[in-house]
Order: structure tokens, then sequence, then C-alpha cells
């Protein structure tokens, strides 16, 4: 009897020490996992405090661009914060109240100081596209016409070339022209010249446009539809600068090279006009649409001995050059060749442009007025986006003040301070847009007053060498 009284404290002793175990664990386990709830809480409420570390408050260039996006803000894409505002009163989207309301309330439990919530917001709240718009109005460039002032040092006495009352650009935009010259795709370089060439010669002669090789590709299959396509992109008349830029712009280098027929195209085009036509072709390449472009040269001058045919090849190869040179001999004018873009540029300047004449004409070689206009609005994009995002930033932060005060986290003082902040930063976004715009505008101002001084000096250096040398101008 006593052995089994024994057994039965020995049983209940081992139950008693399992269960206070079992309990032992159970309180344990509660203790880490609330531990594990404080933990995450600290570290939620400390990514808040170690967004906001780096934060300066004053709105600079140099303080947005370093300034982190709000952790809120992932969605907000740049479009979608450059949007123009309605009614001046932009809204805060509700999803984001909704997400904004329990961080702010972590932001309030970890400080109370004023100025860190300031940085709380700000590493909640700010956007993302500050860093963007600020490198776009950094990066503004004038895009002025580079005018092209011919040497006339370069002509002897009595070789003044009275300019033709009509002038053809041919444009050769085959597969070729995708190639690179100079580090520079040769299509842009070539458009590029031709752009400021047009601008040039529509001062003395009306200016056509016709570009071929554009159409289909470089393919056997696209062979008839390439070879076919020459267009006159830009009609004979009078020099527009807005009009012509767009003409150069509308297509890009595609297939096959049909110089003869290209040449025809301009036969066709002079043989109803008055007067005596011009044709300028920059071409990389000969023929490849089995066309005879010596042949359509000298039909070309045969019906008006005072039409010429001048090319300039750029970066061709040996047999090209030797096609090339035979064409301008026989549409009586000139071959001239550039191996890379300074090359072209500088045999245009000062071979293809008309002599001087009336010098009048060459002020207009600087922005006027209203290409400065122009310009201003340009440069003044990016720095008024940032009023725009500034003030939708603003409106976030006013937003935020307002959950804050109404749930009682922060005081009556503290949401009077903090509003009048979120005014002031709004009014410092506008401080900031001044600064760059007015730096865009000093950029575009000393851009146009170094044209204006190059052609000041250029004329009045025509007009010394008019008097040293009367008989040539």
């Amino acid at each position: 009897m006593k052995r089994y009284a024994l057994w039965l404290l020995f049983a209940a002793l081992i139950l008693s020490a399992c269960s206070n175990d079992k309990e032992k664990a159970a309180a344990d386990s509660s203790g880490k996992e609330e531990q594990k709830q404080e933990d995450k809480k600290e570290k939620k409420q400390e990514s808040i405090l170690a967004e906001s570390e780096n934060i300066h408050l004053e709105v600079s260039e140099e303080s947005l661009l370093k300034l982190t996006p709000g952790a809120l803000m992932d969605g907000l894409t740049y479009e979608k914060d450059i949007e123009a505002i309605e009614f001046n009163v932009p809204e805060t989207d509700p999803e984001l109240i909704s997400e904004m309301t329990p961080k702010l309330e972590e932001l309030t439990n970890e400080t109370k100081d004023t100025d860190s919530i300031k940085k709380g917001l700000l590493s909640l709240l700010a956007s993302p596209n500050y860093k963007e718009i600020i490198e776009k109005s950094n990066a503004y460039t004038p895009d002025f016409e580079e005018p092209y002032l011919q040497d006339p040092t370069k002509s002897e006495p009595g070789e003044e070339k009275k300019a033709s009352e009509q002038a053809i650009i041919l444009l050769d935009a085959s597969s070729s022209m995708l190639l690179q010259a100079g580090g520079k795709i040769k299509m842009d370089i070539a458009k590029s010249a031709v752009k400021s060439f047009a601008q040039t010669i529509g001062q003395s002669s009306e200016v056509s446009l016709v570009v071929y090789g554009h159409k289909g590709s470089e393919a056997d299959a696209d062979k008839e539809i390439s070879c076919s396509g020459v267009e006159e992109v830009y009609p004979i008349g009078k020099y527009s600068k807005k009009e012509f830029h767009e003409a150069v712009d509308s297509f890009e280098s595609k297939g096959w090279t049909p110089l003869a027929g290209a040449i025809q195209k301009a036969a066709e085009m002079s043989s109803g006009y008055d007067g005596s036509t011009t044709i300028y072709i920059v071409s990389d390449g000969a023929e490849t649409c089995d066309g005879d472009p010596v042949s359509a040269s000298k039909n070309l001058v045969k019906n008006n001995r005072s039409n010429t045919v001048n090319i300039i090849g750029f970066d061709v190869d040996g047999k090209a050059e030797n096609q090339l040179k035979a064409v301008a001999e026989a549409g009586n004018g000139e071959y001239l060749k550039a191996d890379n873009p300074d090359e072209l540029k500088s045999t245009i300047q000062y071979e293809w442009l008309p002599s001087a004449g009336d010098l009048a004409w060459a002020f207009t070689l600087s922005p006027s007025p209203w290409e400065m206009m122009d310009e201003y609005k340009l440069g003044e994009v990016y720095p008024r986006q940032l009023i725009t995002i500034g003030r939708r930033e603003a409106h976030r932060i006013l937003d935020a003040v307002t959950i804050m005060g109404d749930n009682g986290w922060i005081t009556a003082e503290q949401r009077s301070e903090l509003r009048d902040w979120g005014y002031e930063r709004s009014e410092q976004m506008k401080d900031l847009y001044s600064e760059l715009y007015e730096k865009n505008r000093n950029t575009a101002d000393e851009q146009r007053d170094e044209i204006k001084q190059r052609v000041d000096e250029w004329v009045e250096k025509m007009k010394a060498l008019k008097k040293d040398r009367g008989d040539i101008w």
C-alpha cells in the first residue's frame, strides 16, 4: 500500500513539473512574440527617423537634388506630378490619406520636436521628381540657328557668284546614312548642315528640299518602292525656318539610292522656273537603283545652261567619289569632298554659299526678338514644373498637419507653425523657379549676344573688304 502511495506521489510530481514547463514555455513564447512586435514597431518608427536624418528644411537646388523621395510617394509618376492643377487646389489622393494616417501617428509618437516632425513629413511625402526636373532645367541649351558666314578671302577679284533665283537641295536618305562619321550618325550631321545652309541661301533664293532613299528599306523586296521614292518635302518658295525644319525632320534614312531619279525630279521642277536654278546634292554614295545620274545631270542643264549641279560627297569611297565627280561635271557644277562633320560644315560654309551682295540681310542671322521669346518659353518649362510639384507637395503636408491636429497628435501651436511652414515651402519653390528660369534666360541672352557679335564683326569685315576691293562685291 505504501509502495502504491509513493508511485502516486511520484506521478503527481512529474505531471506538475510538466505543467510548469508548458506554462513557462508558453509564457516565454508569448514574451518573445510581444518583444518581436515591439521590435517591429520600433523598427517602423526608426525608419521614419532614418529617412529624415539627412533632410535639410531649406529649399535650394542642392537640397532638392539630395532629397530622398517620400516613402509614400512610390506611385507618383513624373507625368502625374507635373500635370496642370485645375482651380489652383490640388487634391490629395484619398488612398494616400488613408495610408499616411497611421504613419503620422507613428511619427508623432516618436518625436514631439516640431523640426523633427517637419523632416518626418518630408521623408514620407516629398516629391520623387525634384532631381529630374532640376537636372533637365540645368541641361537647357538654346536652339538658335548657327549662322554660316562665308569667308570672302577665299575668292579672287572678279569671282563673285551671282545667287541663283531657285535652289533645290537634294538630300540622300539611303540606309548608308545611318552609319557614323566622327562619332555621329551621318543623317543627323547632314540634316543639321542642311538646316543652316537653307537659312542662308534662303536670303537670296527660293528654296526647295527633295529627299530620296527614305522609302521602304535596303532589302531587295523593297527596292522598287525605295527607288521610286523621291519626294519634294519642302515645296519651292520663300524660306521659312519653322516649316523647313519640320520638313527636314519628317523623314529617316531607310533604303536604296536613286540619285538619277532625284536629279530627274529636280530637272522636272526647274523646267517650270524662270531664271537659273542651282542643285545642291549631299550624298554619301553612288547610284544603287540602276539609273544613270550622269545623263540625268546633263539633261538638267541642257535646256538652261545657267543651271548647275553641285555635289558634296560626304564620307564616300573611291568608286562613289568618281561617279559623283562625273555627275557634278556633267551639270556644270563642282564636286567637293567632306570626310567628317567639320569638313561638311566648312565645305558648305566656304564653297556653296552665294556672295554677300547687300549686307543688310546678314543681321537677320542673329536671333530675332520672336526667337528669343520662344527660347525664353523653352527655358521656363522645367523651372515652372518645380512650382507645380512644390504646390502638390505643400498640400500633402497641409493635409497631414490637419490629420495630426484633428487627432490631437500635435499641439495647436505646432499645428499653426507646421501650416505656416507648408505655405512658406511652396513660396520658396517659387523663388527657386525664378533662379533657375533667370539662369536659363541668361544662357539664351549670352548665346544670342555671342552670335550677334560674330555677325556684326563679319559685316564690318565685309564692309572693309568691299571698300578695298569694290569690284568683287
